[in-house]
This record gives C-alpha cells, sequence and structure tokens, in this order.
C-alpha cells in the first residue's frame, strides 16, 4: 500500500511559505516513510526606479552566498530501522516588476525505514 499526503500553509502576511509531502509504503518486508519539507521566507524586499539602478545594486550588494548542507544516516540492525536527513539552507534573490525579494530556504528530506525481517545474526 502507498499513501502520499500533502500540505501547505502561508504565514505572517505572505512571508513564509511551507510545503509538506510525507509518502508512506507498506509492502510485504517494510515499511518505508519519506517525509519532505520545503520552507520560504522573505527576509528583504526593495523596489529600485528602473533596470540601471537593479544592475548597480546586483553588482554591489546581492552576492551568492554559500549554501549549508547536511546528512545524516542511521541504522540499528538489532530493530531494523534505519533512518536517513538530508537538509538544505540557503537563500536567493527574486526580482519581479522593479522589486527585489531576498528568500531564505530550507529543505529538508526524511527517510524512516522498518524492515520486518530482520537478519539472523
Amino acid at each position: 500500500m502507498r499513501e502520499i499526503c500533502i500540505t501547505q500553509s502561508l504565514t505572517n502576511h505572505n512571508k513564509r511559505k511551507n510545503l509538506k509531502i510525507v509518502e508512506t509504503i507498506d509492502q510485504e518486508n517494510f515499511v518505508a516513510r519519506a517525509e519532505k519539507k520545503y520552507s520560504y521566507f522573505v527576509t528583504e524586499q526593495t523596489q529600485v526606479k528602473d533596470v540601471e539602478e537593479l544592475k548597480l545594486l546586483q553588482d554591489q550588494t546581492y552576492k551568492k552566498k554559500d549554501r549549508h548542507v547536511s546528512i545524516k544516516k542511521m541504522f540499528d540492525p538489532k530493530t531494523g530501522m534505519g533512518q536517513m536527513v538530508y537538509r538544505v539552507i540557503g537563500s536567493f534573490y527574486v526580482v519581479q516588476n522593479l522589486h527585489v525579494f531576498a528568500v531564505v530556504f530550507m529543505h529538508s528530506i526524511k527517510f524512516d525505514m522498518l524492515s520486518r525481517s530482520l537478519p539472523k545474526l
């Protein structure tokens, strides 16, 4: 059996958007659950007068920032439970109608796995 649940929300006057997708798979010898979370938060908004001012701001102010990535894996052979968590945190800029938006994001994927047929030790 396979089940998928999707939820999304907007908060703080549409400055933050959250999306969560949970998928559960229940088969003969194992159960797996994948939880994907995506969060976006507008931290700054700037209005420019023309394209030339936008180009000037791009050269002086808006530099690409490093992303933070982490991966954590665990497995317990006694219980047959395994877990992996992958997380990325970073930022990007969006330009729409001469408005510049600074957006911070966090993406995470968490996998939980449980084996029903444990290996004999």
